[in-house]
């Protein structure tokens, strides 16, 4: 009898804990479920860039630079949120977001992604890994937000 107790208490538990993963799971991707977050290496962040008409943020601060093409540089990249009426208007328009090293710009997609964005992308690396892979930035100092 004492067996049969022990063996309904794990299955128990385990229901339980199978319930709770599912839970977390669901509200992790109802938060935005068709939103589409992914980090880019610099050759693929080039190519979106040249062919989907893409909206390019800059997220690094202090200003050091951008790469060509930038349409938005924010140096309050913990507050996406309040360059809205920068930012396109078409929730489908793929955007495009670095920053030196990736730290800053991680936090910036999440924004944008809760901003209702379907279609973020992180430049992997950032600046850095961009310039590392041979290509250059521009520096345009009259840019800064």
């Amino acid at each position: 009898m004492i067996k049969m107790k022990l063996k309904i208490q794990i299955l128990g538990a385990a229901v339980i804990s199978a319930v709770i993963i599912a839970v977390v799971i669901i509200i992790a991707a109802s938060s935005n479920p068709s939103a589409e977050v992914r980090l880019l290496k610099p050759s693929e962040f080039e190519e979106i860039m040249k062919n989907e008409n893409a909206f390019v943020i800059n997220t690094h601060a202090p200003y050091m630079g951008e790469i060509e093409g930038t349409d938005l540089v924010i140096e309050d990249w913990e507050n996406v949120a309040s360059h809205a009426s920068r930012l396109p208007q078409d929730r489908e328009k793929p955007i495009l977001v670095y920053c030196r090293s990736g730290r800053m710009s991680a936090s910036a997609v999440q924004q944008l992604k809760e901003l209702g964005y379907k279609k973020v992308y992180d430049l992997e690396g950032g600046m850095n890994a961009w310039m590392e892979s041979g290509r250059k930035l521009v520096n345009k100092t009259d840019s800064i937000s």
